[in-house]
């Protein structure tokens, strides 16, 4: 009896030490919907490190050495750049602000796990502080969740910052949406507008990571623009990411990958999504393009691309980067009745286009077209024979048409086109490729140099323009007096 008594209790006790601990009443969880959106995204939170390379004067302190003749005269210099970004595509694509690698001439990543990787600029767009860095892996990549739009954030609500801030990788912190669509003043009278205030504290470092939600999706990028706040932040908000990112994919493809695509696609509205209408919506065609010739038309749906559902024109073009020339693409397009229909009554039409070369533009033809300017590149007799300071091929004004827009803009014959809204124009394909990239009635700053007299003497008198592109290609015939070659 004794022996049944000792068991039965050994029993009690065994049940007694396994039982799970009872919460204490008043207790709550502590995975709280901020610990899952951390935990959510932590992975595609990366860390970003740049050197700029650069050459610095060093001052000779030898009276017997003169200028450049000093060995030591010049000495290398990396300046050092950390930031963040985050993951927006499997294949290693990822965004960051144009600030943290615009100048960079080596970037490196740093993931949540350590791993580093080499990686490249794919566009970058600093007007908007926008940039893509692409890293290869061996296999895919954790991915963030974007947001829908600004439209739907409130005053008040929850916001998470992940960044580095200072080098500390992979910093969490939260506040508060205090305002939306703030234009910050950056200085010398460049505003940053529509930026999103919050009240958590984005310090050097933070620049480039993703501001989330407390559901864990991006809603912006956080930027240290206004390093001497306290307690307070800025953001670019997700729809300045998701209406100028498939833009900059858009001409990277179109003009630097030279394929010939030939329209604008973009993500349908709420409105569209409202009647059950998924993928994108067909913005633009442009006229003897690719797309063109394969029958799209503004207004179509873009509903799969080779059979793959694409939601975001973002992914449209980052599939687009990753195909080669000659490659056929099928797509299923939707087509309604008309651009103000919503298309429930469209029907399903298959499309194929294959990505060919785009062909080099004529430089010289579209400064004609664009301006009025007849251009040409200069040679070494050409060069002697007008004493221009200047190297072969760098493109001279040859011609200027009577009230053509460079000709109410003051430019001259002789006068040497340098730069075109800060790019460098060193030949006339250059100044091609440049040209290409401008609409109708677009505004454009061009820095010249000018070969001018004085007492018997030539001088270089560098200025700078700002022209209007014509509305038409073809305005104007008229000519001013040309310089005779």
């Amino acid at each position: 009896m004794k022996k049944l008594l000792i068991i039965g209790l050994l029993v009690i006790l065994i049940q007694l030490s396994v039982r799970e601990p009872v919460m204490a009443e008043g207790s709550y969880s502590r995975r709280t919907p901020i610990v899952e959106a951390y935990e959510k995204n932590k992975d595609a939170v990366v860390s970003i490190s740049s050197k700029y390379i650069t050459e610095v004067r060093v001052e000779n302190p030898f009276w017997f050495w003169s200028g450049d003749d000093w060995p030591f005269s010049r000495r290398r210099m990396e300046i050092p750049s950390l930031g963040s970004g985050f993951i927006i595509n499997e294949l290693g694509y990822i965004v960051t602000n144009a600030h943290v690698v615009e100048r960079a001439d080596e970037i490196t990543v740093v993931m949540s796990d350590g791993r580093k990787f080499d990686a490249r600029k794919v566009v970058v767009k600093d007007s908007v502080d926008l940039a893509l860095l692409k890293i290869d892996a061996d296999k895919s990549l954790p991915t963030v969740t974007l947001g829908e739009c600004s439209d739907d954030l409130y005053i008040g609500e929850t916001v998470l910052a992940i960044g580095n801030p200072f080098g500390y990788q992979q910093t969490l912190t939260d506040g508060i949406l205090s305002a939306i669509h703030r234009d910050v003043e950056l200085g010398e009278g460049v505003i940053m507008p529509e930026m999103l205030q919050i009240s958590a504290p984005i310090n050097p470092g933070n620049s480039g990571g993703p501001l989330l939600n407390i559901n864990g999706e991006v809603i912006g990028i956080n930027t240290a623009i206004r390093r001497a706040a306290q307690g307070i932040g800025f953001a670019i908000s997700i729809d300045r990411l998701t209406e100028n990112l498939p833009e900059m994919l858009s001409n990277d493809i179109e003009f630097k990958k030279r394929i010939n695509l030939g329209m604008q696609v973009t993500n349908i509205t709420s409105q569209m999504k409202m009647m059950g209408v998924k993928g994108l919506l067909v913005q633009s065609v442009r006229a003897g393009t690719a797309a063109d010739a394969a029958g799209f038309q503004t207004g179509d749906v873009i509903t799969t691309v080779d059979g793959v559902v694409i939601n975001s024109a973002i992914n449209f073009y980052l599939n687009l980067l990753d195909r080669h020339l000659g490659a056929t693409l099928v797509f299923n397009v939707l087509r309604g009745n008309g651009t103000d229909t919503l298309m429930s009554d469209g029907k399903q039409q298959k499309i194929e286009l294959t990505l060919r070369q785009r062909p080099k533009p004529d430089g010289i033809e579209l400064a004609s077209k664009l301006f009025g300017l007849e251009v040409v590149a200069l040679t070494e007799s050409m060069i002697q024979r007008y004493n221009v300071y200047a190297n072969p091929g760098n493109v001279m004004v040859k011609k200027v048409e009577k009230d053509s827009p460079a000709y109410h803009a003051g430019i001259e014959i002789g006068d040497i086109i340098m730069k075109i809204n800060d790019s460098e124009i060193s030949g006339i394909e250059q100044l091609g490729l440049k040209l290409e990239m401008l609409e109708s009635q677009a505004m454009v700053k061009m820095i010249m140099n000018r070969i001018q007299k004085s007492r018997g003497y030539l001088y270089i008198r560098s200025y700078d323009i700002i022209l209007r592109t014509r509305s038409s290609a073809f305005e104007g015939s008229q000519n001013n007096n040309s310089l005779d070659l």
